[in-house]
């Protein structure tokens, strides 16, 4: 009887990884809390060779680029997810179950793929197509909504994290003494954008309203997208300078610290991220200085206070970034390279309307008509003869052409 259940428990977590991750192409976090905090990383493959028959046993949802389960580091978004605190509600795991059956799914919220009973409460997971990183405003939106949705039902603020950890079906809680178990499973993977437009409707007035102040949910989407770009850009930097960062090192700390508390809003994640960054750097601080270098972004952060809102110029000029590093960032640029970048997108829309006009661009019809001259010049025909035929009337146009040819190398 043993050896069956012991099968049936191994058959329900690979059922599990495999309709998470058979697809993922990302590194997978394991952990387990047991004493003290362990975690590892697995390719999908490596991820089924793994015991999860132990007691507080973890898997990522979402996959990362790199072995460090930080934001950055997101690769795929792979699902959305709520962790019910069912003890804290007062009501049954049933009944819940019940009454977002009857009265939520398909109507405030979709369908979730996967109800697990994960011990004192339940995990809804709502699989996605995988979306790359760049989709992390959207899915956090989403995971926002979900949230307030299912707030009366326990849902834990503390776990609308994307680099959340949840507990593996046939792992066994310790607190509860049971063994986590797949309740109920829907065939069906989402669109973000599909349950983006049929529940949130609101973030589409970033689109539709063009005058006045947006709305609240709008607003957040939008200050959530620019704390995103900027933990990325403040990784970007630390990259280009190979993690080499005396005497910005607090700086860089505090403004990651920041950035992240008020996107992940979820404190103690940030800090700890925080640390890890730090260990990084190839002068790495004392924890103690990290804390104390730091520890005004969470106070910033929890009073709800603007006063860290730096502008693009301020952290180029604290932080020292060069133009050429400017051109690595996301978001902290300044006006010239924005102007520069503005430039780049007008010559592409332009020459792609172009294209579509069957038409070249004055730069395209120039090196035409030098290639035209070169091919002649090769035939041996003469420069006059080169003109009538190319339908050349100045003789001083056509001379600036063939200097220019001869100072790029295009003719000898």
């Amino acid at each position: 009887m043993g050896q069956v259940l012991r099968q049936e428990e191994y058959s329900e977590q690979i059922n599990y990884l495999d309709i998470l991750h058979s697809d993922s192409k990302g590194w997978i976090t394991k952990a387990e809390i047991n004493s003290g905090y362990k975690q590892w990383h697995y390719r999908y493959n490596e991820l089924l060779e793994q015991d999860f028959n132990q007691e507080n046993v973890y898997i990522s949802i979402n996959t990362f680029y790199s072995t460090f389960r930080r934001l950055e580091y997101l690769k795929e978004l792979k699902a959305q997810f709520i962790d019910l605190d069912v003890y804290k509600t007062g009501f049954t795991k049933e009944q819940i179950i019940m009454h977002l059956e009857a009265d939520y799914f398909n109507k405030s919220i979709p369908r979730p793929n996967l109800i697990i009973d994960s011990g004192r409460g339940l995990y809804l997971i709502w699989l996605l197509n995988s979306v790359p990183s760049k989709a992390l405003p959207l899915w956090k939106a989403i995971e926002e909504y979900l949230y307030s949705v299912l707030k009366p039902f326990g849902a834990d603020r503390q776990a609308l994290d994307p680099t959340r950890i949840l507990r593996v079906p046939g792992s066994i809680n310790s607190k509860s003494k049971t063994t986590v178990k797949v309740i109920e499973q829907y065939d069906y993977i989402y669109d973000l954008r599909e349950i983006q437009n049929e529940y949130l409707p609101e973030l589409e007035e970033r689109k539709a309203k063009k005058k006045g102040r947006p709305s609240k949910t709008v607003f957040i989407h939008r200050e959530r997208s620019l704390y995103y770009a900027r933990i990325q850009d403040i990784i970007k930097l630390c990259e280009l300078r190979e993690y080499d960062l005396k005497g910005h090192r607090e700086l860089i700390l505090f403004l990651y610290r920041y950035y992240l508390c008020y996107f992940l809003e979820d404190t103690q994640k940030a800090l700890g991220d925080v640390l890890e960054l730090n260990r990084e750097f190839i002068y790495p601080l004392s924890e103690t200085e990290v804390i104390r270098a730091t520890r005004s972004a969470e106070k910033v952060y929890l009073s709800k206070d603007k006063d860290y809102k730096y502008k693009n110029e301020t952290l180029i000029e604290l932080l020292l970034i060069t133009e050429l590093e400017e051109t690595y960032m996301t978001t902290i640029i300044s006006n010239k390279e924005s102007k520069r970048r503005r430039s780049i997108r007008d010559e592409k829309r332009y020459k792609e309307k172009l294209k579509l006009e069957g038409k070249m661009s004055k730069k395209e019809e120039l090196e035409q008509l030098r290639a035209k001259i070169k091919s002649l010049r090769e035939q041996g025909f003469k420069n006059k003869e080169i003109m009538q035929m190319l339908g050349i009337t100045s003789t001083t146009t056509f001379e600036r052409h063939i200097t220019y040819m001869k100072k790029n190398g295009l003719l000898k």
